[in-house]
């Protein structure tokens, strides 16, 4: 794709816009749609995997992000973000291709736990290479721009996906595993690292003993998390919007992992026009991410004018329907209502994550903006460890269908705390420009 136009540059010359936009964002999205497509019937077909180890493969991703993410943002300030980008790609491109070579699960573990790893090493490290390297004052639309890219180019990865499975149901993995560690490789010698803060370039640091930048790494890990806690305290309504954000991930990690088994085991997915499941799946991705394109367009609107009652309300509201679409979904005996209510509930769900950034954004001191971010997704991740296997449990005692109104039930305390919230959130006000003076947060 676009980084392939831009292999035979050298990395001073390289666009850094065009290239996080056309060699990264859409690139990956694309491979990773290819990759993940289909990967649910290959763990059910090949793998034969019940919803407990469905869940489980969830699980095992999210506890590799937790533990590391905060770690690898200490690493990705102090040594390269480069470094931390080419080294998180390279290790979810191997957690992809590793699970293509067979379906055994606890080689599918393995591969969960890399792909958990590579997105802790890189995710984090990428949005802040970014905003240096463009040094823009508002990187909302940057980073809505890449989101719609991507939701593009994965309708290209799920066509490719449902090709390549019809052929062999590893194959998927196989192809887009190997493609995102080229990828990863590339950037190597193409990605640009202009803007790193002096001290993380400094020449003093590879003959730093590793006693000291071990003890280094600590102080900034420790930092880290005082500056969250001071910060989330300090935030109206920003404490039960983690407690929000928790009773989501719970519920979140099970729908994801469940929904598949469900329509093919329970529901049964209809014989038209010959299509195999590779193929269903596939149309379906492709619906989710047109849906996904209209309902990020139409969430531009709060977050460029975040406004704290105003997004609760409107997180209320989708998270309310969500949950109705859940139960919709689980009630539902034919094909034609079940999948009617996972596409509302997929076309909603993309709504949520930019009003929620906004809203923390508008209101965060910039110097623990990165932090107080990173507590959200560990409440997040929190969720989807907790929630994941439990709900998984409920499925091997009793049915797919009943897990699935247990994931609804977990979405009633995040409606709950919604609604205590958005009484707490108060208009925007720009927070004081020093951590020193987080504690002007709270002002109105």
């Amino acid at each position: 794709m676009g980084l392939l136009l831009l292999s035979g540059a050298r990395a001073g010359r390289v666009d850094p816009h065009r290239l996080y936009l056309l060699g990264i964002q859409a690139p990956l999205a694309a491979l990773v749609a290819l990759a993940q497509t289909t990967a649910t019937v290959y763990y059910v077909s090949s793998g034969h995997l019940n919803p407990l180890e469905l869940v489980t493969l969830g699980t095992s991703v999210e506890l590799s992000y937790f533990f590391m993410q905060l770690p690898t943002g200490v690493l990705a300030d102090l040594i390269s973000r480069r470094l931390c980008v080419v080294a998180g790609i390279v290790l979810v491109g191997a957690g992809l291709a590793e699970q293509g070579l067979t379906p055994r699960f606890g080689s599918l573990l393995v591969g969960q736990f890399l792909i958990g790893l590579g997105a802790a090493l890189q995710e984090g490290a990428l949005d802040a290479w970014i905003a240096d390297e463009l040094d823009l004052e508002r990187m909302t639309p940057v980073y809505l721009r890449a989101t719609q890219l991507g939701l593009a180019a994965g309708i290209i990865g799920s066509i490719l996906s449902a090709l390549l499975a019809s052929v062999w149901l590893s194959l998927p993995l196989l192809v887009g595993g190997t493609a995102v560690m080229g990828i990863g490789l590339m950037l190597a010698f193409v990605m640009p690292e202009r803007r790193m803060p002096a001290r993380s370039r400094s020449r003093d640091v590879p003959t730093v003993e590793s006693s000291v930048l071990l003890r280094t790494m600590w102080t900034g890990f420790t930092r880290q998390l005082k500056d969250a806690r001071i910060a989330v305290v300090a935030m109206p309504g920003f404490l039960i919007l983690l407690g929000m954000i928790f009773f989501a991930g719970l519920w979140s990690e099970s729908f994801d992992r469940l929904w598949g088994d469900f329509l093919l085991t329970d529901i049964r997915l209809p014989h038209l026009f010959g299509l195999p499941p590779a193929a269903w799946f596939s149309a379906i991705s492709i619906v989710v991410s047109l849906l996904g394109l209209v309902s990020t367009q139409s969430a531009k609107r709060w977050t460029d004018h975040p406004d704290g009652r105003t997004t609760g309300r409107v997180l209320l509201v989708v998270t309310s329907l969500i949950c109705i679409g859940v139960v919709a979904m689980a009630a539902a005996r034919n094909f034609a209502p079940a999948i009617t209510a996972y596409l509302c509930v997929q076309a909603l769900r993309p709504v949520s994550a930019p009003l929620v950034t906004g809203w923390i954004v508008a209101r965060v001191d910039p110097a623990v903006r990165a932090t107080v971010l990173s507590a959200r997704d560990m409440f997040d991740s929190a969720g989807q460890i907790v929630g994941g296997p439990f709900i998984g449990w409920i499925g091997i005692i009793s049915t797919i269908r009943t897990a699935l109104y247990a994931g609804a039930i977990a979405l009633l305390p995040a409606i709950a705390l919604l609604t205590s919230a958005t009484t707490k959130m108060r208009p925007h006000t720009m927070p004081a420009s020093t951590p020193d003076q987080t504690p002007a947060l709270t002002e109105p």
